[in-house]
């Protein structure tokens, strides 16, 4: 299922972001049975036909959510403050919100430690591993920083991980 609307692009000062606000009649039509909450949902996210990204609806309060939109996809959509966009949503199945490296995936298959500690991980933790390792252009560099993030979950202590054990700060 798929839903277009227009919304305007708005700033929060507190987080220093440009979003559009999802209503709660929008998003409402995409809560599953499984969905924790209605305003934290994960999307394929269409604006103006131009530019398309997985990402997701954060509450806003006043029975809304937005989606922030980077500076780089405002220069890319040529659109400012208070401009009124179109926004295609599309519910978005996959498990982790954007295609996991294949080098990621063959060390977790290699590995039943690492893989067993990476999936007791919190999905946003889960995500953000996997985030960092797609920012790699090359083959090499992805295995290379997969092979360290996971090393550093396994000296991670159990149950605690955060993002700083990961990335080698704060490590026992």
């Amino acid at each position: 299922m798929q839903k277009t609307f227009d919304s305007k692009i708005d700033y929060l000062p507190k987080l220093k972001l440009h979003h559009v606000t999802v209503s709660n009649k929008i998003l409402k039509e995409f809560a599953g049975e499984e969905a924790k909450s209605i305003y934290n949902q994960r999307f394929i996210i269409t604006i103006n036909n131009e530019i398309t990204w997985r990402g997701g609806t954060v509450s806003l309060g006043n029975n809304t959510a937005y989606i922030t939109l980077s500076k780089e996809r405002m220069k890319s959509l040529g659109a400012h403050l208070g401009d009124t966009v179109q926004i295609t949503l599309e519910l978005d199945k996959s498990k982790y919100g954007f295609d996991v490296p294949e080098e990621f995936e063959e060390l977790l298959r290699q590995d039943d430690q690492a893989n067993a500690l990476f999936h007791a991980l919190r999905m946003g933790l889960q995500r953000a591993i996997i985030y960092r390792v797609i920012q790699y252009k090359s083959s090499d560099k992805r295995l290379e920083k997969s092979l360290f993030f996971l090393e550093n979950l396994k000296k991670s202590p159990k149950g605690e991980t955060t993002m700083r054990h990961i990335i080698g700060k704060d490590l026992p």
